[in-house]
This record gives C-alpha cells, sequence and structure tokens, in this order.
C-alpha cells in the first residue's frame, strides 16, 4: 500500500512538471520565434529613447531578472546581472564613419595599417578601385578596420595627422537593455536544463525519457543561440568598427573657414594650377596620339585628291564625250553622202 502511494505520488510530481515544461516550452519557443524582431524594436526604442527613460528602464530590467533568478532559486549567491563595459555599465556600441582626401595614396594606406595595429585593432574589409595615378581617374579605397572602442578617438586623431578628413561621423548604440534581457533569458533556461536534467536522471519509462530529452535539446539550442548573440554583442562593444572612405586627390580641398582674401588667392592659385595642367595634358596628348592623327591627315588628304580630281576631270570628259558624239554624227553623215553619190552616178549610166 505505502508502495502504492508513492508511485501515485511520483506520477502526480511527474504530471505537474511535464505540464510547466509545456508552459515554458510555449513561451520559450514564442521568444525564440520573435527574438529578431523584438531585438530591432529595442534598437530603435534605445536610439530613439532620453537617457533617463533608458535609465529607468535599465533598472525596471535588471530588477525583473533579479526576480526571475530568485523565483527560479538560482540567484547565484544574490549576484546581480554583469554589466560590464564601461564605467558607467552600460552596453555601448561605437562606431565611426571617415572621408579621407589624400596626395599620397601608396603612403597613406602603409601609414594607416601602420595606426591600425598600433593601437592593437585589425583591417577586417578593404578594397582599391584603379591601379595607377591617373589625372582623370584617380584611385580611392574602402577600408573597414576594427579598432578597440577606449581607442577609437585615438585612432581617428591618427588618420586625421595622415590625410585630409572632409567628413567624420562617430555615434554609439546602447544595447544594455536587450543584452540585460537575454542574460535573463539564459539564467532561465540554464535553471530549466538542471531540473531537466534531474528529472531525466529519475525517469524510468521511455516515454518520459524521450519527453524529457527532447525539451532539453529545445532547451540547449535556445541557450546556444542567446549566448552566441551575447557574444556577437561583446564583440561589437569591445571593437569598434570605423569605415574609411580614401580618396586619391591632385589637391586636397580645404575644410577650414577663409577670408574673402584668402578664398580669392587660394581659387586664382587653383584656375592658374589648371591651365598649367590643361596646357600640359593637351602637349602631352598631342605628342601621345601624333601616330593617330598622321594616319588621319593623310586618310583625309587621299579622299580629298580623289573629290578634286573627280570635280577637276568632270569637263574634260563632258568634252571628251561631246568630240567623240561629233565625230560619230560625221562619219555617219559622210556614209549617207557616199550613198547619194553612188546613186547619181548609177541613174546617169
Amino acid at each position: 500500500m505505502k508502495r502504492n502511494r508513492a508511485w501515485i505520488a511520483l506520477l502526480m510530481a511527474l504530471c505537474m512538471v511535464f505540464a510547466l515544461v509545456a508552459c515554458s516550452s510555449k513561451s520559450s519557443s514564442a521568444r525564440s520565434d520573435n527574438y529578431y524582431t523584438k531585438t530591432e524594436a529595442a534598437y530603435e526604442y534605445e536610439m530613439e529613447a532620453p537617457a533617463a527613460m533608458a535609465d529607468e528602464a535599465y533598472g525596471g530590467v535588471e530588477a525583473k531578472a533579479a526576480g526571475k533568478v530568485s523565483t527560479a532559486t538560482t540567484a547565484a549567491n544574490g549576484e546581480s546581472a554583469n554589466l560590464t563595459g564601461n564605467a558607467a555599465g552600460r552596453k555601448i556600441i561605437k562606431n565611426g564613419d571617415l572621408s579621407i582626401q589624400t596626395r599620397e595614396f601608396d603612403e597613406f594606406l602603409t601609414n594607416l595599417n601602420r595606426s591600425i595595429l598600433a593601437v592593437g585593432g585589425y583591417v577586417e574589409a578593404s578594397s582599391i578601385n584603379g591601379n595607377s595615378y591617373n589625372k582623370n581617374r584617380m584611385r580611392s579605397a574602402d577600408v573597414t578596420a576594427r579598432v578597440p572602442a577606449e581607442q577609437l578617438d585615438a585612432f581617428c586623431d591618427q588618420v586625421s595627422e595622415l590625410g585630409n578628413v572632409t567628413y567624420k561621423n562617430l555615434y554609439t548604440r546602447d544595447v544594455t537593455l536587450t543584452y540585460v534581457d537575454l542574460e535573463s533569458h539564459v539564467k532561465a533556461l540554464r535553471t530549466e536544463q538542471q531540473t531537466l536534467m534531474d528529472l531525466l536522471a529519475k525517469a524510468e519509462k521511455v516515454e518520459d525519457i524521450i519527453l524529457i530529452q527532447n525539451r532539453l535539446s529545445d532547451v540547449l539550442y535556445e541557450i546556444e543561440s542567446y549566448e552566441s548573440t551575447l557574444r556577437t554583442f561583446d564583440d561589437q562593444i569591445a571593437y569598434s568598427s570605423v569605415h574609411l572612405g580614401i580618396q586619391e586627390v591632385q589637391r586636397e580641398t580645404t575644410v577650414e573657414k577663409e577670408t574673402a582674401g584668402q578664398e580669392i588667392a587660394r581659387r586664382f592659385k587653383e584656375n592658374w594650377e589648371d591651365v598649367k595642367d590643361g596646357v600640359a595634358r593637351f602637349g602631352i596628348n598631342f605628342v601621345s596620339d601624333l601616330p593617330i592623327i598622321i594616319v588621319w591627315v593623310l586618310f583625309l588628304g587621299i579622299i580629298v585628291l580623289v573629290i578634286v580630281r573627280i570635280v577637276k576631270g568632270g569637263p574634260k570628259r563632258k568634252a571628251r564625250r561631246e568630240k567623240r558624239k561629233a565625230m560619230k554624227l560625221q562619219k555617219k553623215y559622210q556614209k549617207e553622202q557616199a550613198k547619194l553619190q553612188a546613186k547619181g552616178e548609177e541613174k546617169k549610166e
């Protein structure tokens, strides 16, 4: 009798656990399906919400996470969510965009690589358009560098010394809310994982074992997915992405404010340089294209000569045709006269 009561109690406990597992599975699946949509919405909110509202929300989420951990009896000795990343405990992603002009393209790229390595970064992607210096089509490059977030400002200052920076945009994104929410999901799933492991060790029926193992696989998959996103955030927080658009120029564009006299002097100098460059370019193009010019001149000369001969030879050909026609008429007249003379002599006889 006592043995039967024990089995009944165990079955009731298993039923309650399965009910909790089913509810948790449904909730976790919904979270997994809508995760990326929620993440994008969180990004938009974090970019637009005022700092004060973000602080309040951050406190609410942290308290919520602590409540979940406490309810699940895995408070990790009362520790709160880990929010390392900067002095204020926020999770900030810093990135930047720069546009640079340079007259020494190859030297600039060499110095840029040295600066990236000097701050402890690396080149994530790069591309170069054009393979040589050309007046009409100069080279350009696009470089994406990853540098430590704390070195972002120092790196941008170094780049400003290497070339003429015409555009600079440094921007941040606060992902604290999303990060803490992900951590709370991972902690809850870890708790569920441990509970399922305990149940699996006690399960005796094959159906129960299969059911628990299926749910355990789903939990492990969700944990890996959330932790992968957290690792991506950690990488983006630790290393800033800087996109550099590099353009080779003959003259760098001034970015400092000028007086009227300075602007007149600069523009006069630029126009004079353009005139000299135009004359030099014309001379270079003329000499380099001289063989083609000679061929075209000979070809056109032959055409003109043929046309002139045709035009001048027209009257002569007409005179020759008229002369031949007159000679034919004369010969015909002579033949007719000879026939008439012959008929006259026949009558006399």
